[in-house]
């Protein structure tokens, strides 16, 4: 994955060096066109130290070239994703380990998912500017029924980038609010920015990201005030019905339900079934004559998806098995 990019990005990198601005600009837009589309196959990547080590890279290569085309839709979108599934993939999956049974007073962790969701912001609401949506606009209508929505209506076009745009910016923003909790009371107000760029990409398109919208809305019944748990419980449940092959849903479940007050039952439960696609995992990834594969990896892109959920649960069955007596 890292070497295919790279050398993509290369090819086109010494060429533009050698250019004029305009067919600098030419060969970046088509590049542009070329890396978002080739895009999906990094969640194809199904070993989570590969992804760690390789996204960097390949993030600042994406720079190289926004620094020449600013302008650029698709390179924004791909710097929004990118940034953002690296903060949520790796820097939050790392600062698990730094949460129980008892949050530290700093994590490096922590602080890189902060950078690297603010990066995603930043790129993505330069997005939504330039499609003529200001985070002044998206402040000014978050309080008004479907004013989000509306607003986006109004200015984007329903179409598979400006979909990615809005889902990113949306999980940045999210994900920036989280992370940092009661900590920075200015980021929780803007929650309902975040829910209303959700609004309109879920309306749009519900299944994108492989059950993104489901997760988000399950997380956020039982993070806001006054949620509902019983409600958000039953919402991963049936996410789980509808999409067994998902593993990350059952990590996030893990975090918010089960780290937090939970059953020991239910840690069993969910400690079962990733037992069980560990192994499956395992015997995906280690090669060994007449494998014949598994349902389970039936859709390539859940690569990914699976690797972190691994990874989760890697760390999250540690801390519950020296501090089980105070999780439980």
């Amino acid at each position: 994955m890292s070497l295919l990019f790279k050398v993509v990005f290369l090819g086109f990198f010494i060429g533009l060096m050698s250019s004029c601005g305009t067919i600098q600009k030419v060969a970046i837009g088509a590049s542009s066109d070329l890396l978002y589309e080739a895009s999906p196959s990094l969640e194809t990547e199904d070993d989570w130290e590969t992804f760690k080590n390789g996204i960097p890279g390949n993030l600042k290569l994406i720079e190289v070239l926004y620094s020449v085309k600013p302008n650029d839709e698709k390179l924004l979108v791909n710097l929004t994703k990118g940034y953002a599934g690296y903060a949520f993939g790796i820097n939050e999956t790392l600062y698990l380990d730094d949460v129980y049974p008892e949050k530290k007073d700093f994590s490096l962790h922590k602080e890189r998912a902060v950078i690297n969701y603010s990066k995603a912001l930043k790129y993505g609401l330069e997005f939504l500017k330039l499609n003529g949506v200001t985070h002044k606009d998206l402040t000014s209508n978050m309080r008004k029924n479907k004013g989000i929505s509306t607003l986006l209506d109004n200015n984007l076009k329903n179409v598979d980038h400006h979909r990615t745009g809005v889902l990113f910016t949306a999980q940045a923003l999210a994900g920036l609010i989280n992370i940092n909790g009661k900590d920075k009371m200015a980021l929780a107000g803007q929650l309902p920015i975040a829910k209303g760029l959700f609004d309109w990409v879920c309306e749009k398109d519900p299944k994108i990201s492989f059950g993104a919208c489901d997760i988000f809305y399950a997380t956020y019944e039982v993070s806001r005030p006054f949620g509902n748990r019983q409600k958000a419980a039953a919402a991963f449940e049936k996410f789980f019905k509808a999409n067994p092959h998902n593993w990350l849903a059952r990590m996030v479940y893990t975090q918010f339900f089960i780290m937090e007050s939970g059953e020991e039952e239910d840690w069993d439960k969910q400690k079962a079934f990733m037992d069980k696609a560990s192994r499956l995992h395992q015997n995906k990834v280690k090669w060994m004559p007449n494998y014949k594969g598994h349902k389970a990896f039936s859709n390539p892109n859940l690569g990914f998806f699976q690797a972190m959920a691994l990874k989760r649960y890697e760390i999250l069955k540690k801390i519950v098995e020296k501090n089980k007596d105070d999780i439980f």
